[in-house]
């Protein structure tokens, strides 16, 4: 008998000691409702940046992205790695940003909407060449979505000449969002 309390004992206590090793606390969050794109939840996922630019192996990555780009020649696969060069650049630059290093983040960030701008004419390109271009189209439309939301998220943590370079940074994207769109109807 006095072996079975022991064993209900230790038993009880090790799920009372596991359940307090697991404990959480869980805080609500305020939900804004807002039509801006740039306010909204976008369901994009960016791609993880990876080695940032402020790296001293940086300019490895850079070389390996640039030979891998040399060999790609369908447009849409070429759309699809640009974009991905995108997200990966528009996610260092926030991180740079939040490092405080300002000049490299926003240099990053002009990379990212260069990478973008190539996606789009090479989905312009895949579909001028009769290719079904659907896909690539609504993935380039949740990430410029997301993209807004992005900077706009930066937007609000930066000041003065910082912000204004911002700002321009998401006019391009929405313009970006725009030609996406015009593509799509035609």
């Amino acid at each position: 008998m006095y072996n079975n309390v022991m064993k209900k004992s230790l038993v009880t206590a090790l799920i009372v000691l596991l359940l307090l090793t697991t404990y959480q606390k869980v805080f609500a969050q305020d939900i804004f409702i807002s039509t801006s794109p740039a306010v909204l939840n976008v369901q994009y996922d960016l791609a993880y940046s990876g080695i940032l630019p402020d790296s001293p192996l940086y300019f490895l990555k850079a070389l390996r992205d640039n030979a891998i780009n040399l060999f790609i020649s369908d447009p849409l696969k070429k759309a699809n790695y640009d974009l991905l060069m995108a997200d990966k650049r528009l996610g260092a630059a926030e991180k740079l940003l939040e490092k405080n290093k300002v000049d490299l983040a926003i240099t990053t960030l002009s990379k990212s909407g260069n990478y973008f701008y190539l996606a789009v004419g090479q989905a312009a390109n895949a579909k001028k060449q009769g290719q079904d271009t659907g896909e690539i189209l609504s993935k380039l439309n949740n990430a410029s979505l997301k993209h807004q939301q992005v900077i706009s998220k930066m937007i609000q943590k930066s000041k003065g000449d910082v912000r204004q370079v911002l700002e321009a940074s998401l006019k391009r994207v929405e313009d970006l969002q725009k030609s996406v769109k015009q593509l799509d109807l035609k």
